[in-house]
């Protein structure tokens, strides 16, 4: 007995509806967007960590042009023609010429890790505060996905009735 070679229809259909699902769960997912950078710039909270950030930043700044000060009067006490120093001496102020130099570097050092630290410790209220605001306004909007634009090549169009800066902005109680 020879079977037909006519395609079955239900085998057509049922692959056509599977192969298309993908396509149809996608065209239901509501993407937004949020321009973050705009956001923290305009947030009072961000402000008030950048001026107390200022302030740690200008007392190490102080600090450290006090040794600047204090490594360069000793290279030009070293460098000195005019100045003949006993070897002991001129040994003892080698050594302690490079120990300052070593003072220095692990001053930066220290005083970097530490800003970043600070820095870090403030801003991460801040970024939570945001999230947040994200999550509500992605909800009452009933968005599915939000997507930063302001990260260079994550988004690479967005129409202006998916951005939801503006509510996140709302949220936060941030006037533009």
């Amino acid at each position: 007995m020879k079977r037909s070679r006519k395609p079955n229809v239900f085998k057509t259909l049922v692959l056509a509806a599977l192969m298309l699902a993908p396509v149809f769960a996608f065209a239901q997912t509501k993407i937004g967007h949020v321009n973050t950078q705009k956001v923290l710039e305009l947030m009072p909270d961000v402000k008030a960590a950048n001026v107390q950030l200022d302030t740690i930043n200008k007392t190490y700044q102080a600090q450290m042009k006090a040794l600047l000060d204090e490594y360069q009067k000793q290279q030009q006490d070293l460098n000195d023609p005019t100045k003949k120093y006993p070897d002991a001496v001129l040994m003892d102020k080698q050594k302690a010429f490079k120990a300052l130099q070593d003072r220095i570097q692990a001053f930066r050092d220290d005083a970097n890790q530490d800003i970043q630290k600070k820095q870090d410790e403030l801003m991460a209220p801040i970024r939570k505060k945001i999230s947040d605001a994200i999550g509500a306004v992605a909800k009452e909007n009933k968005v599915d996905l939000m997507l930063d634009s302001s990260q260079q090549g994550v988004v690479l169009y967005a129409s202006d009735g998916d951005d939801m800066t503006d509510a996140v902005m709302k949220k936060l109680g941030i006037k533009q």
